[in-house]
């Protein structure tokens, strides 16, 4: 008679615990999606689904709030959505649903290979996901081989240093829309008035930029209307340049 209380308390505890694991006011009725800005949040909120069908154990429904696995679920969106850049996910246990608040990446630069297939790239040099929309949008190239999702075509420090080069064209009102990393010694940026090329590995590209500019000045100062066929700003102050 004690052996049979024994066993019968265990499995009298298990069962009770399936019965309320199935209890209507612990399974998730909903996902709330914030901070989708591009990304479909339906798409979000399916790709969520998909994780609370079927039972754990064959008994404890995978929409137990208690049980779902938050873990789980941030590691399966982000590597469906290279758009994300971060996800928190909250049980809220009040109104029967799991919160999901979203980070997207920005898309800041194109990255495109010798075939023109693009890429967006983060201003940090992050290539995530492919795009077909040019637009307005500095394209880099250069650097990167085969498939480039989720690789870096540069370090923020490079990035920054690409950036100041541009910047310092553009107050010129010389505006980059190319610039290509043919290799350690030599990149080449294309402008509204020409090619100008420099070296990326330069601590401080303002100044072949701020050498360009000058240069640029000077010709125009004097011919108006001249366009470059290109500018090698890689030297210093010496400068080499051919007119179209």
């Amino acid at each position: 008679m004690v052996l049979i209380l024994m066993v019968g308390i265990p499995v009298s505890l298990v069962v009770g615990l399936i019965f309320i694991s199935r209890a209507d006011f612990l399974q998730i009725k909903d996902f709330k999606v914030e901070g989708a800005e591009t990304l479909s949040a339906q798409n979000i909120e399916d790709t969520a689904l998909k994780l609370i069908y079927g039972k754990w154990l064959f008994f404890i429904p995978k929409s137990n709030i208690v049980f779902f696995n938050k873990e789980k679920l941030a590691t399966a969106l982000l590597a469906n959505y290279p758009r994300i850049e971060k996800v928190d996910v909250n049980k809220q246990f009040l109104d029967e649903s799991i919160g999901l608040s979203l980070t997207e990446r920005e898309a800041n630069f194109l990255w495109c290979s010798l075939r023109n297939e693009c890429f967006s790239m983060t201003k940090n040099g992050l290539v995530f996901e492919r795009s077909g929309n040019v637009g307005d949008k500095i394209i880099f190239r250069g650097v990167l081989d085969n498939n480039p999702l989720m690789k870096n075509f540069a370090t923020l420090q490079e990035m920054q240093k690409y950036l100041s080069f541009v910047d310092a064209l553009k107050n010129a009102k010389i505006i980059v829309t190319e610039i290509n990393i043919e290799s350690s010694d030599k990149a080449v940026a294309k402008t509204n008035t020409g090619d100008i090329i420099f070296g990326p590995e330069e601590v401080d590209l303002s100044i072949s930029a701020q050498n360009a500019i000058i240069l640029i000045n000077e010709i125009k100062s004097k011919n108006p209307s001249a366009q470059f066929n290109y500018i090698d700003a890689r030297f210093g102050n010496k400068m080499f340049y051919k007119l179209l």
